[in-house]
């Protein structure tokens, strides 16, 4: 029988790792393999950018890396604020918003969506898509 409550938390877990791998500061460096650790190789990364332009977490990752050694950002603190998971047999789906600070600036908000799969046995992520909170797209109460 599934439970799926270890599912929802296991899932968790791994939106929160992500957060903390991938922000820096001056006393520590971001870990970008393992950010990139349960997102599939062939996964669909589509950014708040528009027009959208999907990518890849190769690239995606490479992009983050030359913001970080070229210290185009000196900074940046990125945490998960509230995930919301729902899970079905080896299919779950996740959004949760986030609060993000680049170089000590204002602190912005916005939502991550993941649709992730269980393969061996854990989770992976195959797609995820984020944008961020905006005048014309305040954050909805459920993930405030």
């Amino acid at each position: 029988m599934a439970d799926y409550a270890k599912d929802e938390a296991r899932i968790r877990e791994i939106v929160e790792q992500m957060f903390e791998a991938i922000s820096w500061s001056a006393d520590k460096a971001p870990d970008f393999t393992a950010f990139a650790a349960a997102v599939r190789k062939d996964a669909l990364l589509a950014p708040s950018a528009r027009p959208v332009s999907p990518t890849d977490i190769e690239t995606f990752v490479g992009r983050m890396r030359g913001q970080y050694e070229s210290g185009g950002m000196k900074t940046f603190d990125e945490r998960a604020n509230k995930t919301i998971v729902k899970v079905f047999g080896n299919l779950a789906v996740a959004i949760g918003s986030y609060r993000a600070q680049i170089d000590g600036g204002p602190i912005g908000r916005g939502a991550n969506g993941f649709l992730l799969v269980r393969n061996d046995g854990d989770w992976q992520i195959a797609a995820m898509g984020w944008d961020s909170e905006g005048e014309d797209k305040p954050m909805p109460a459920e993930l405030a």
